[in-house]
Order: structure tokens, then C-alpha cells, then sequence
């Protein structure tokens, strides 16, 4: 749930950061940017969440798996994808060739490629639930590790003219290491110690990120591949910020969880319900920003900054409002 919020603030501040609503040192800039850089671990804990809970060993067999997945994730990522390129040849009016490019590569909106990211996950997760059950815990460590190194090392080649590039099918492989350590630090027994660390890893990330992406683009003059590079899922500021994010959700849902009294079960089951529509508002939150951006614009400056904090409110009530519509009409269920 806390990931999902984090999703909608990061799209609706991304303009002021990238200079299409703002220049490049102006306080609208700075506040949209230490948002965006406090915000972006979203992604790297919706991948660990996954592993740890599907890299659990257990006796399951392969084909009940994969087709409890297809319904899970199969039929949303066709849906979507043809539904945002749809939207967007009408909204923008992007050619065939434009679109089937978008499809192959993954990444037919801004959001889509977390699909095919996760799919990608969930196709070898038979192998690697193997690979778990029989790989001492200090082996897993290093699979991890390296896994997550060859995520950084990709990263950094693809800076360079004409190196890098993915395709839906290879979209995934970054990401796997994330998948492996949302297991591993799952079963890190909870306490004091590791909330501390956590918390720093977190601060120490987030802090990495705004300065990296902040002096990389002053340097250059303007918001380009520096900035992008510490933005992106796999630049060492932000995995730390995302393993600290991890652990301190990770924190506060079991203090949650631990906690009686009235209040706290209706915090509780409000937090059931919002968790039980956090997918498909990511699926539909983008055309539901945009189209608000359509409708109203965003002014630059100050002023800009307030507007983009009344969008993403927006988007996250008319999303929730449509999602809860949506799971309750048969066979538009399974979309989202």
C-alpha cells in the first residue's frame, strides 16, 4: 500500500524534476526532487515483497503455479499493454510501429515494464523456489549479491552511446537480485538492530540519491543521463534505499500487526482493503493522472508544486474508486 502511494507521487512530480514543468535549481525544482528521490524505492520493494512471498519453498506443483500466476499477472499485462497503447495512439497519436516497438520492449507505458518484470520473476520461480530449498543461507547470500552487482554493472554500461537496451523478455534479469533479498531479509529476524540499520540504510540512500542526481546535473547544465542514472532501480544509493525501505515497512506492519484495541483493527483492515486494490491501481493510475493533466494543466513554479500534490490525491481516490468498481464486475475482475 505504502509502495503504491509512493508510485503515484514519484509520476506526478517526474516533470517538475526532468525540467518539462520547471528549471533546474528553483525551490519548485528541489521539492519536487527530494520527493522523487525520497519515494523511488517503490518499485524495488514491490519486487522483494514478490520474492518473499513466492520464494518460499513448498510442495506446489509446476503447473498449478504457473497457471495461479497466469490469472495473477498473464491477463492483466496483455490487457493493459493494449489498453495504454490504445490510449495513448488516441491521446497521442503514436503509430502501429511506435506501439509494437513499445510492446516488444517492455515498456508500453511508463509503468507496464513492472509486468513483464514480474512475469519474467515469476517464470523461473519454480527453479529458484529449488534453488532456495537447497542453497545453504550464506550461498544465497552471494547469489544475491552478485546478482544484484550484475544489475549495477548492467546499469552503468547502458550510459554509454549504443551499449544496453531490453526486450519484454529480458526485462527481469536486473531485478532478480531484488527478488532473491526480498526473501533473504524476510526471514532476518525482526528486532531493534535491524529496524535501526534499516532506517539508516534508508536515510543514507535517499541522501545518495538527491545528492548524486543533484550535483551529476548541475555539472552537466541540465536534468539528463547523471540524474537518471542515481534515479534509476539499481544505482547503489537507491538499492540501499529500497532494502531500508524494505525492513522499516517491514517494521511498522508487524508492530501494526501486533497492536489491539479497536483502532487498530480498523487500521488493519483498512490497510487489508487498500493492499486488496494496490494492483489495479497501479494498473490504471497513469491514464487517470494524465487525463487530470489533460483536463487542468500544471502551472510551473510554487504554484505548480501544490497543483501536482492535488493531482496525485486525485489519482489515488478516483483510482481506488474504479479498481473497487472494477473487482466487483465479472470478468473485469481478473484485469485488475
Amino acid at each position: 500500500m505504502a509502495a503504491m502511494a509512493a508510485v503515484i507521487v514519484v509520476h506526478a512530480y517526474s516533470p517538475f524534476v526532468s525540467t518539462t514543468y520547471t528549471d533546474i535549481g528553483g525551490y519548485d525544482w528541489w521539492t519536487a526532487h527530494v520527493l522523487d528521490s525520497g519515494l523511488r524505492w517503490c518499485v524495488a520493494v514491490f519486487v522483494m515483497i514478490s520474492g518473499a512471498l513466492l520464494l518460499r519453498p513448498r510442495d506446489e506443483p509446476v503447473a498449478d503455479f504457473y497457471r495461479k500466476r497466469w490469472a495473477k499477472i498473464g491477463v492483466p499485462l496483455f490487457v493493459w499493454t493494449a489498453a495504454y497503447l490504445i490510449w495513448m495512439q488516441w491521446r497521442d497519436g503514436i503509430s502501429l510501429t511506435e506501439a509494437l516497438t513499445q510492446a516488444a520492449t517492455g515498456s508500453p507505458s511508463i509503468h507496464l515494464y513492472f509486468l513483464y518484470v514480474i512475469a519474467g520473476l515469476y517464470l523461473f520461480t519454480p527453479f529458484l523456489r529449488t534453488v532456495v530449498a537447497h542453497t545453504s543461507r550464506n550461498g544465497l547470500w552471494w547469489f544475491a549479491g552478485v546478482a544484484l552487482a550484475v544489475g549495477v554493472v548492467d546499469q552503468l554500461l547502458s550510459l554509454m552511446d549504443g551499449v544496453g537496451g531490453v526486450t519484454a523478455v529480458t526485462r527481469f534479469v536486473p531485478f532478480l537480485g531484488y527478488y532473491l533479498l526480498g526473501r533473504l531479509l524476510f526471514t532476518v529476524e525482526p528486532g531493534p538492530r535491524v529496524t535501526r540499520f534499516g532506517l539508516a540504510a534508508f536515510i543514507l540512500g535517499v541522501a545518495g540519491t538527491i545528492a548524486g542526481a543533484a550535483a551529476t546535473t548541475f555539472v552537466a547544465g541540465e536534468w539528463g543521463a547523471g540524474g537518471e542514472y542515481f534515479y534509476d532501480f539499481l544505482s547503489p544509493p537507491m538499492i540501499l534505499a529500497g532494502v531500508g525501505a524494505y525492513l522499516s515497512l517491514r517494521a511498522a506492519g508487524l508492530r501494526l500487526a501486533a497492536a489491539e484495541g479497536p483502532m487498530a483493527l480498523a487500521t488493519e483492515r483498512a490497510v487489508r482493503w487498500l493492499s486488496g486494490l494496490s494492483f489495479g491501481v497501479y494498473l490504471v493510475h497513469v491514464m487517470v493522472l494524465y487525463t487530470l493533466r489533460d483536463l487542468g494543466g500544471t502551472p510551473d513554479g510554487v504554484i505548480g508544486v501544490l497543483v501536482a500534490a492535488g493531482y496525485a490525491v486525485a489519482t489515488a481516490v478516483i483510482s481506488l474508486v474504479l479498481v473497487a468498481i472494477a473487482q466487483r464486475i465479472p470478468l473485469v475482475r481478473a484485469t485488475v
